[in-house]
């Protein structure tokens, strides 16, 4: 039966399923309940899973500065939303993420090594003392990390993190016990409500699949960050609406929220490459949200005054949605609007705020105003009549949607693939901005007006439109392409084939010729331009010529001629791949290369050995004598692999730097344990002389763990490099065991 795997990723998820479930109990669920208990011991999860990341977090982070400047940054971000649902339940203690920083801060201390190691202690002690007097979790995070960081091996840490967990729930169980005699502390617990504690211990069954793996790349390792502060405010806001809120103050939310929706959209929009796509798009969110704001502040007015200038805002918003909404069809479908389109837009804009801002002289917007405090549960405003203007602008309204639904179904008929796509998503817009007013007459909403919450989606499909089917002016995206690519040559020419640019490349390969001269006069142009790509040997290089058409709007306005030497390109070609198949630093081959390799073995069933060296103290080595010293041991062991490489031969004997302070070896053909002995211990004496040459005598030493291929001898065949991989990681784990310096055979 294979053994269950857990990676990183889902670890993470398991933590903040169990925090969410036991926020939720602290929200909800009474404290003392079995449904209480059983909810508040599966949240005991999320504590070690945490503590056991921040462990790992340190052990392989390449800034710690910037890991500790996320953890102080996401402490104070979460200072308000926790206090906001917990309130006084935790006074001025801390949340989890200040109990992490401690821990982080702790273990970065005691493993600076420059430091004294007084002044570490003296450290350590300062932060288990701002973890009693306010971390959430008194010094439990800190104890755990450590745990966590300096045990050997799992077992071990599983051990000295039961015991800890028994010594702070007694200890804890004795405070409370002196607590309900002398009355030192506000927080006046009883030991049965304190209980549930011990199953901190719960979260080393899921520690114990872990695979060390990193898990989905889908989800970043900043949403976990994001999610603690987010589901906080989510769940106040559900307590809140559970407990005290009245339908006006749902109402008057959920503007609130579309307001900040349509915000965050318009502020991804912008972080989009520049285009006159991303202009359109960003055009309509600012007017979808100031729409969306207007309508917030007339329902929150108190009087007709307020509602009127709400009223403007809105109108005002909404005629430049519409402008916006033209535009965007245009950017996004390749649809050439009229200018005289835009005109009329702009006129019914002015007339429409106009008739609206002298309603009360002329009553050509409406008739009258008023505030209704009797139809629904708070006060609204009243319209008592419309005027024409009103309806000639509902006229309007109606007659802009039949315009780009027409031009929605000829770009469904004539347009490419793309276009589309971008069309029906801007089609679902269409239907979610009017969604609202076909609902109003069929009176579901209770009187309720809900247009401004149908703005978000309208925006997020816009949005949408533009982020999955992006595209830049073709100009600039093809002479940008032109700079880029660093082509040969570069030739644009007009649908008349006149010469509009190119480069001094095109010379060189073409003689002399001049902008606005007839590009099928040049030599083999012509013939390019009917093939689309031709290839063609022009003294004794190779080139090909490759035709672009331009699109602007739709419209075929010219073409581009690229000239590639190919030549150049394989040669280039060639050297990038051999410097993807070796390291930088060391100059042997890499883990790409070693996989593929031994992939290939286990494909043909070769017999041999698998070798993972690891340097002993490889960290310490660093931060003691620096990373120079670091890089020269790296590349002494190198240079002892090459050494035995050319006395076996590569068909022999190849060997890699997989990352970091790991290398590995493939030793073909080679079985028997004791030739595979003695070779271990004639590298790691190796190893030693060379270090010594330098000047470097026992600064490091090497561990080294082995993996046989023998598919003679039933048991010890591989399925693959990550199995093969394993075996050979755990081996030299017991090698670290034994005290390093050594090798283990995985057995």
């Amino acid at each position: 039966m294979k053994k269950l795997e857990l990676n990183r990723t889902h670890l993470k998820l398991i933590a903040i399923f169990a925090m969410v479930i036991d926020h939720t109990a602290w929200g909800f669920v009474d404290f003392m309940s079995p449904l209480g208990q059983f909810m508040h011991i599966i949240g005991r999860l999320t504590l070690p899973i945490m503590c056991y990341f921040v462990a790992e977090g340190y052990r392989h982070t390449k800034n710690l500065k910037a890991y500790i400047f996320r953890m102080v940054n996401f402490a104070i971000i979460t200072i308000i939303p926790f206090y906001v649902f917990f309130h006084e339940e935790y006074y001025y203690r801390q949340n989890i993420i200040f109990d992490l920083l401690l821990a982080l801060l702790a273990l970065a201390t005691m493993e600076h090594v420059a430091w004294k190691k007084t002044t570490r202690i003296l450290i350590v002690a300062g932060l288990f003392l701002v973890s009693m007097a306010i971390g959430g979790w008194v010094v439990m995070p800190i104890v755990y990390v450590f745990i966590f960081y300096y045990s050997g091996n799992f077992k071990t840490a599983a051990k000295r993190f039961t015991l800890a967990t028994v010594v702070m729930e007694t200890v804890l169980i004795i405070m409370i016990i002196l607590n309900q005699q002398y009355h030192y502390s506000v927080y006046d617990w009883t030991v049965e409500e304190r209980v549930y504690l011990i199953f901190f211990v719960i979260a080393l069954i899921p520690l114990y699949f872990y695979n060390g793996k990193k898990g989905s790349d889908k989800i970043p390792n900043i949403f976990f960050y994001h999610f603690y502060p987010t589901h906080f405010i989510v769940l106040a806001y559900i307590k809140y609406f559970i407990t005290s809120a009245t339908w006006q103050d749902i109402y008057i939310h959920a503007h609130v929220i579309s307001l900040v929706i349509g915000f965050f959209l318009l502020m991804y929009v912008l972080s989009q490459r520049p285009s006159r796509a991303q202009v359109s798009v960003t055009f309509f969110l600012t007017f979808g949200t100031m729409y969306v704001f207007g309508f917030l502040l007339e329902i929150t007015a108190g009087d007709v005054a307020g509602a009127y200038a709400a009223t403007k805002l809105q109108y005002l918003a909404l005629c430049m949605v519409f402008v916006a909404v033209t535009y965007c069809n245009q950017e996004l479908c390749h649809v050439r609007m009229p200018r005289t389109l835009y005109c009329i837009q702009a006129v019914v804009t002015v007339v429409v705020m106009y008739y609206l801002f002298t309603y009360e002289e002329n009553h050509l917007f409406y008739t009258g105003l008023s505030i209704n405090t009797t139809a629904g549960p708070f006060p609204r405003l009243e319209i008592e009549g419309y005027g024409p203007v009103f309806y000639g602008f509902v006229l309007y309204s109606a007659l802009i949607c039949a315009l780009h639904v027409g031009i929605g179904i000829y770009s469904a008929i004539h347009g490419t693939t793309t276009q589309k796509k971008r069309l029906s998503l801007l089609l679902y817009a269409l239907i979610a901005m009017w969604g609202a007013y076909i609902i109003k007459p069929l009176n579901i909403t209770n009187g309720y007006e809900i247009p401004a919450l149908f703005i978000p989606f309208t925006a997020f499909f816009i949005t949408q439109a533009l982020v999955r089917y992006n595209y830049l002016d073709s100009v600039t995206v093809n002479f940008s392409s032109a700079l880029s690519r660093g082509q040969t040559g570069v030739l644009v020419m007009d649908r008349n084939h006149k010469v509009l640019y190119h480069n001094e490349s095109m010379h060189g390969l073409f003689g002399a010729f001049k902008k606005f001269d007839d590009a099928f006069k040049i030599p083999y142009v012509e013939e390019a331009f009917r093939k689309k790509s031709s290839t063609i040997e022009l003294d004794g290089y190779t080139y090909e010529m490759k035709v672009e058409p331009v699109l602007e709007q739709g419209h075929h306005t010219g073409d581009i001629l690229w000239v590639y030497d190919l030549t150049e390109h394989y040669q280039a070609y060639d050297r990038v791949l051999e410097t993807s198949n070796h390291d930088d630093l060391t100059g042997i081959y890499n883990r790409r290369w070693m996989e593929n390799r031994m992939e290939q073995a286990i494909e043909n069933k070769e017999n041999g050995a698998f070798f993972m060296v690891d340097l002993d103290k490889f960290k310490h080595v660093n931060d003691t004598y620096g990373h120079q010293v670091g890089d020269m041991a790296l590349i002494v062991l190198a240079s002892c692999l090459k050494r035995y490489k050319s006395k076996l031969s590569e068909n022999v004997f190849c060997a890699a730097r997989l990352g970091g302070d790991e290398f590995c070896i493939y030793y073909r053909g080679e079985t028997t344990r004791e030739a595979l002995s003695e070779f271990s211990m004639n590298l790691i004496t190796d190893y030693d002389e060379e270090l010594k040459q330098n000047g470097y005598d026992n600064v490091t030493s090497l561990s080294i763990g082995i993996a046989i291929l023998n598919y003679e001898k039933p048991g010890e065949e591989v399925r693959d490099f990550g199995d093969l991989y394993r075996r050979a990681d755990r081996a030299l784990y017991r090698a670290k065991e034994a005290g390093r310096k050594t090798f283990r055979i995985y057995e």
